[in-house]
């Protein structure tokens, strides 16, 4: 008996002994190395262990099987496998549960300011376009409206202080603000811009008006009416002095002032390859101020459908009709019905090359027998060349057909053209030059105007928010009426503030 018991003992000490070293050994092997699914999936689970099968005894490898209930849940059961054996000896009951991964949420973007100045970005790699990058304008938040104001304040000398033939030199006073508005919307898009220039001349002539004052307003709403179709919506109001030599001008002291007043409205299709456009508009002129400013008051009324090949490339061709009507306030026999065609292209090369020429034919013909029509060659574009970020080029062209009040005269017609260089030395400094000329002929009658513009910009932002300017101007007037040439030089300098 006490043989029997010694033996009992023996056997019972090896037998805990072993499975304390088995119990040892499976915890120190109870590494992490993958997520596995519950256990339930025979199917993921046959090729789990095929995978771990070829990588050996010992499961250094990631496994992971999807349990199906899981899965819909976007979740991952984790268990630990027991190191060196295989799969297939692994019950459901030795795998052990280590918990559930959670995908990670993202914080949410922080919500925009809704007033106050926005954070000024920096310019890597855009087209500084010969402008300053220190004092870049910012804006002014409002709301999901941002606002971009400017003031120039300068003071110089001109060797022509009344704009004509045998005016004197004398000194400048010009004050010139701007606005910008533009939108913050997610589809629709708005902008509306705010210039005006006042220039006064203390040692003006006496009896003459001794100011100029000239300005712009222009808006723009772009609304999406469908996944193919925009709306556009354009308004302005120019007020632009005309020049005191010009044929028009009765030869007073006081300036004439040319208003006008334009507006259209304009939906676009775009209908894969072609994009139509059909847009009608009004063109209204008023002249005020002077002795006399003659019966030149006129509207012009048009509609215009357009044809653009989206070639959805640098280059796209377009073609246009248009069809208008001219109507002078006092009813006389100017009054005309008339045609356009133009075609062109437009530039679509970003920063490097964007914009739009194009050329055609227009033709007013006027109801009295006696006037000529009135008719010429359009040229029309503006565009934008970048050879390298500090550098842009510009170059515009304009066909402007206007009234006339002179005897004989259907009208005039006006071509213009300008080149402009702008180079950024730093970040702090810029410069820009520009040359021009515009051809004014008049049908009906043998007059013609030619003009001659050029002037030079220097640069300098000294913080944040201003910047100090000089600027030179160059303006030369040669008309084949007697007694009507005259050129002048202006030097300014002085301060632009913008936000």
């Amino acid at each position: 008996m006490i043989r029997t018991a010694l033996v009992l003992c023996v056997l019972a000490s090896a037998t805990a002994a072993a499975a304390q070293t088995r119990d040892s050994r499976t915890s120190d092997s109870n590494v992490l190395r993958g997520s596995l699914a519950a256990a339930g999936d025979d199917s993921r689970s046959a090729s789990a262990r095929t995978g771990a099968s070829s990588a050996g005894d010992d499961l250094s490898d990631d496994l992971s099987l999807d349990d199906p209930a899981d899965g819909a849940q976007g979740t991952t059961s984790q268990v630990a496998v027991p190191r060196g054996r295989p799969v297939a000896a692994v019950t459901s009951e030795q795998r052990i549960p280590v918990g559930r991964v959670r995908p990670v949420q993202p914080l949410a973007p922080a919500e925009p300011l809704t007033t106050g100045s926005v954070p000024r970005k920096r310019n890597d790699g855009a087209t500084l376009a010969g402008d300053t990058e220190r004092d870049a304008p910012r804006g002014i938040r409002l709301g999901n409206v941002l606002l971009y104001p400017e003031l120039t304040v300068r003071a110089g000398a001109t060797t022509n202080v009344s704009g004509a033939a045998g005016g004197e030199s004398g000194g400048l006073v010009r004050l010139a603000p701007s606005l910008r508005v533009t939108s913050d919307w997610d589809r629709h898009a708005l902008e509306v811009n705010l210039r005006g220039s006042f220039t006064g001349y203390p040692d003006a002539p006496a009896g003459s008006d001794g100011n100029d004052v000239s300005g712009t307003a222009s808006g723009l709403l772009r609304l999406e009416a469908g996944e193919v179709t925009t709306v556009e919506v354009n308004g302005g109001y120019a007020l632009t002095p005309e020049s005191r030599s010009n044929a028009e001008s009765t030869g007073g002291s006081d300036r004439t002032y040319q208003h006008g007043l334009t507006g259209s409205l304009g939906v676009t299709r775009d209908a894969g390859l072609v994009a139509v456009t059909l847009r009608g508009g009004i063109d209204g002129t008023i002249y005020t101020g002077g002795d006399e400013v003659g019966n030149r008051d006129n509207m012009v009324a048009s509609g215009t459908l357009r044809l653009a090949y989206n070639l959805r490339a640098t280059v796209s061709p377009f073609a246009e009709a248009t069809v208008l009507g001219r109507f002078y306030q006092d009813g006389t026999e100017r009054n005309a019905k008339g045609y356009a065609v133009r075609s062109g292209v437009v530039f679509n090369g970003g920063p490097k090359l964007s914009g739009e020429i194009g050329v055609g034919w227009r033709s007013e013909d006027l109801d009295g027998d006696q006037y000529k029509n009135l008719q010429g060659v359009l040229v029309d574009g503006d565009l934008t060349w970048s050879p390298s970020r500090l550098t842009s080029v510009r170059l515009s062209a304009s066909t402007a057909f206007e009234a006339s009040s002179l005897t004989g005269a259907s009208g005039s017609l006006i071509h213009s053209g300008e080149i402009s260089v702008a180079h950024s030395l730093t970040t702090d400094v810029a410069v820009a030059v520009s040359g021009g000329a515009s051809y004014r002929s008049y049908q009906g009658i043998d007059l013609t105007e030619l003009t001659y513009t050029g002037g030079a910009t220097a640069t300098y932002a000294i913080s944040d928010t201003a910047a100090l300017q000089a600027q030179y101007s160059y303006e030369r007037v040669d008309s084949s009426l007697s007694g009507q040439d005259y050129d002048s030089h202006t030097i300014e300098a002085g301060v632009r503030f913008r936000r």
